[in-house]
């Protein structure tokens, strides 16, 4: 019967040495040629089975493009460019080879885009449910990082598409939008970013408390189709709430143009530090009111 070192032996014919990659897996460590005036950016991320696809209905390829692509989306926050990743599977019991391979080439597949190669990792077999971690390396190659800590007063708060597709089954099929960070960073003064995964309403948050800013949204792009889901929520909770959309969220001065991202609202003052209950976030109402936007984006329970 085949065991780990089988599959091993099978990653390994995937894999090969390139100008950066001196030595892909098969030692305890890989080996990357890396330029000394170059800044290195590294990552991590997980999928769990349950939590962020389904076995029971997603084919292993679609899965494994996922893994990788929510830390592709990481190094587009960043507005890095992905360098190599190192892949860990725990896999449930009896689970197969042939499921491995494919849940392999769709990490592959979806690095092989932005010449990401696998370098290395890890299997193990477990009584739980499947779960696959991707760590990514990435560099800045000529292009500042984009933090989340840089917005400013003033700012425009841009968003890079609409939002509450991830509902429709787009949190399996996005495409990291590396270019497009890149080209931004690299064209106009972007002061703060973030990849939209936890949701509008908890990322806009994060930014906000990184930067000690505030923020007030007067429009929130909501994706067409799910302007006919019925589900007991209104399409605009969907667009600030839901997770997963994985557009770039950004602040800048300047006015981006409309093909390239959607302005959504401005960057505040810093709030008041006499209590920490007032809002950070703010959203325009039908009538021109702001009232306080609530987290309510995904969060893991702990």
């Amino acid at each position: 019967m085949p065991g780990e070192f089988d599959f091993i032996s099978w990653i390994r014919s995937q894999q090969s040495a390139s100008k950066s990659v001196l030595l892909p897996a098969g030692d305890d460590l890989a080996i990357l040629k890396w330029s000394p005036d170059d800044l290195l950016l590294v990552g991590v991320d997980q999928v769990l089975d349950g939590v962020h696809f389904d076995s029971s209905v997603h084919a292993p390829r679609a899965i494994g493009r996922k893994a990788m692509n929510r830390n592709l989306s990481d190094c587009a926050a960043m507005a890095a460019l992905p360098a190599a990743a190192l892949v860990s599977i725990a896999a449930p019991h009896g689970i197969g080879q042939e499921y491995l391979q494919e849940l392999y080439l769709g990490i592959k597949e979806a690095g092989d885009k932005f010449n990401c190669p696998i370098i290395g990792g890890d299997t193990a077999s477990w009584p739980n449910k499947l779960a696959a971690t991707v760590t990514i390396l990435a560099r800045s190659a000529g292009v500042t990082p984009v933090t989340r800590s840089g917005a400013k007063p003033g700012d425009v708060i841009y968003v890079t598409g609409p939002l509450g597709g991830s509902i429709l089954g787009r949190h399996m099929t996005f495409e990291p939008k590396i270019e497009l960070a890149r080209r931004l960073a690299q064209t106009y003064p972007i002061t703060s970013m973030i990849d939209l995964s936890d949701g509008l309403s908890r990322d806009l948050q994060q930014i906000c408390r990184e930067s000690n800013v505030s923020a007030l949204l007067n429009l929130v792009p909501v994706h067409e189709e799910i302007e006919m889901r019925r589900d007991g929520h209104s399409p605009l909770e969907h667009a600030l709430h839901d997770g997963e959309d994985y557009e770039l969220l950004f602040t800048s001065p300047d006015l981006i143009p409309t093909d390239l991202a959607i302005r959504i609202g401005q960057i505040g003052l810093e709030p008041p530090a006499i209590s920490r209950t007032v809002p950070r976030v703010w959203i325009q109402g039908p009538s021109g009111q702001s009232v306080p936007l609530e987290p309510k984006a995904w969060e893991h329970p702990l």
